[in-house]
């Protein structure tokens, strides 16, 4: 077909060149501006002089435009650019695809030409057809453009994350796929848009921001029907899981292929863990980026949020040196267990370094069993492969792990050569002294395990070790972990939720309490987490309980929303225990009551101790109204 014809079966006016420009002539291939290559052809929404002067250094075939931008028909006509101005992109897109299709499956021939078990990429022209052998492994890439496959079918995404798609069956905004997983709010033309549900609402909104397509678990209220009818692509999947595992690996490979990256794991320790390795990492020069921030709202994979850190972070700031992503041991969604969440988003960060911190109960309901939690965590050193994987001696479980490649850390000497242990007053690595005890920027033993799990990892990552002394000296410890609001009284809050956890935030408090000083133990029950959890943790507190401790506890009701309101079942479980403890303690519905009676109650030589997760956050703002 020459260009004249394809004019005409678009209803398009020619302007410029009447042949197609390429010397080959059509390629066969349809495809972005930024992208093309000599023979392709490019369609676009709109287009300006300087698209038409790109397209006519890059010889391509022809441009396709419902808008042709002031002075765009002049330069083509100037250039003698063949341009062809339509009305209907849609039925340009659609016969330009089917010509695209018929083209293409001629035979083809020599395309790929293997040595070992490796592709060799390159460009091979017969009889005016193209075909671009792109390189599928990162190594192979060449430094100006070192992850070069891009996803251009959405049926292959569809397979990807085991979903079925309806409506469109092709991307939706005319460019394709930026690469880029976001939220809808946040979405612009060609982005994907990953969400556990989503209504009619959602797809029309979809289709006015011309997003590439929607991927959902859950689609309410004609969501499928307006999508077939607005004709918008909508995968739908059993397990958005996998979209958000894809949306992971596809966002590290196209905006930060060359970081080194570092996974954190385990029930226990992970944001402080997480968090320490970006200072030591950042504080030695490095670009580096963690999910955990300040307020650790981030530090979870069950949507596109990380993906879309990573991206923004590259397009603002340039390449990353390193990312250091905290994965939970257990995940789910509306009590659902997302199984071996761990692994899955592990396998597709492709760490060099793991850490997993410890192997305990948390996420009542998702699991049931401390063996269900090590079922969790059990593949995430395969997925770490040759990589290191930190482990903490310590835990029992955590030994139990099958790592190619283990670094160990301990609270007590070890023998092993690939360690790093706290001897009680120093942290010793290769038989020398690193860090003594008073240069710790906290001295309670769980805070020290993390201290050791960030300092293996750095050592595993080659970092120099004055490096990594000068970033634990200067580290700020995260929002809420184990923080010191004030001095008089003396008050600690602590992101304490789960067993483990609030005993060992109990015990190291304990030692800091003058003697004959009570500790004033107020704890944020946990809102719409389950009985079980909810027993574990009183149970916990009942253990930690000693004659200097005077318990509050607080529902919260006027600091949290639907999704942490503590139910009546919730609340009865910690009743009923204590009392059959004979355990003191007085409880209050809402969390500012609460805190004036402790502030009330403490003497000036005495230690408060604030603990829980939700229930308890707006504590310090709340205390400063209060004092």
């Amino acid at each position: 077909m020459n260009i004249k014809d394809l004019a005409n079966a678009i209803n398009g006016k020619l302007v410029g060149n009447d042949d197609f420009f390429s010397i080959d002539g059509f390629t066969g291939k349809i495809t972005f501006l930024n992208d093309a290559h000599t023979g392709d052809i490019v369609i676009r929404e709109s287009i300006d002089p300087a698209g038409v002067e790109i397209a006519f250094d890059k010889n391509i075939a022809c441009l396709i435009t419902p808008d042709a931008k002031e002075g765009t028909v002049e330069t083509a006509e100037r250039l003698n650019f063949p341009l062809i101005i339509i009305e209907d992109i849609e039925t340009a897109k659609e016969f330009v695809s089917k010509l695209s299709e018929k083209q293409n499956s001629k035979e083809k021939t020599g395309l790929v030409h293997k040595v070992g078990d490796k592709l060799i990429p390159g460009d091979v022209s017969i009889g005016g057809i193209a075909d671009k052998i792109t390189f599928l492994n990162r190594d192979d890439a060449d430094a100006e453009n070192t992850y070069v496959e891009e996803l251009e079918d959405i049926n292959d995404l569809a397979k990807a994350v085991e979903g079925k798609l309806v409506g469109n069956d092709e991307f939706f905004s005319i460019d394709g796929f930026t690469g880029k997983f976001t939220f809808l709010n946040d979405a612009h033309t060609g982005d994907i848009v990953i969400r556990h549900w989503i209504n009619a609402t959602g797809v029309e909104i979809a289709f006015d921001k011309n997003i590439a397509c929607l991927i959902t678990q859950t689609p309410k209220d004609g969501a499928i029907e307006l999508a077939e009818r607005l004709n918008f692509p909508l995968i739908i999947t059993d397990k958005i899981e996998l979209a958000n595992a894809y949306a992971l690996s596809h966002t590290i490979k196209k905006y930060s292929p060359d970081s080194t990256n570092v996974v954190i794991t385990g029930t226990n320790g992970k944001s402080t863990t997480s968090h320490l390795i970006y200072h030591i990492l950042n504080n030695a020069g490095y670009h580096v980026l963690t999910n955990t921030d300040s307020e650790s709202e981030f530090n979870t994979l069950i949507d596109p949020m990380v993906s879309k850190l990573i991206s923004d972070e590259v397009v603002a700031n340039g390449k990353l040196d390193y990312l250091v992503i905290e994965v939970s041991e257990v995940q789910g969604w509306l009590d659902k267990l997302m199984k071996n969440h761990a692994a899955l988003m592990s396998e597709a960060i492709k760490p060099e370094v793991g850490v997993i911190t410890n192997i305990a109960m948390d996420h009542i309901g998702l699991v049931n069993s401390i063996e269900d939690v090590f079922d969790e965590i059990k593949a995430v050193p395969k997925a770490i492969g040759g990589g290191v994987t930190v482990l903490n001696h310590d835990d029992e479980l955590v030994l139990k792990l099958d790592a190619e490649n283990p670094f160990y850390t301990s609270m007590s000497p070890l023998a092993e050569e690939n360690s790093v242990y706290f001897d009680g007053e120093n942290i010793i690595y290769e038989g020398n002294s690193i860090l003594t005890v008073d240069e710790l920027p906290f001295k309670g033993s769980h805070f020290i395990q993390n201290i050791l799990s960030a300092v293996g990892a750095c050592i595993s990552l080659g970092i120099d070790i004055n490096d990594i002394v000068d970033g634990v000296k200067s580290y700020k410890a995260l929002n809420r972990r184990f923080a010191k609001l004030s001095d008089d009284p003396l008050i600690y809050d602590d992101f304490a939720h789960n067993p483990d956890g609030i005993k060992a935030t109990i015990s190291e408090t304990l030692k800091l309490l003058p003697q004959n000083q009570k500790l004033h133990l107020a704890c944020a029950i946990r809102g719409s987490r389950g009985v079980e959890i909810n027993q574990l943790n009183v149970d916990a507190l009942v253990e930690s309980m000693t004659d200097d401790i005077v318990l509050y506890l607080s529902s919260s009701n006027d600091v949290v929303n639907d999704l942490n309101f503590v139910e009546d079942d919730e609340r009865e479980v910690f009743f009923k225990t204590l009392d059959e403890n004979n355990v003191e303690y007085v409880h209050f519905d809402n969390l500012k009551d609460c805190l004036t009676e402790v502030c009330n109650n403490a003497e000036a030589d005495d230690v408060i101790l604030l603990i829980g997760a939700q229930g308890m956050d707006p504590a310090e703002s709340l205390l400063k109204e209060i004092k």
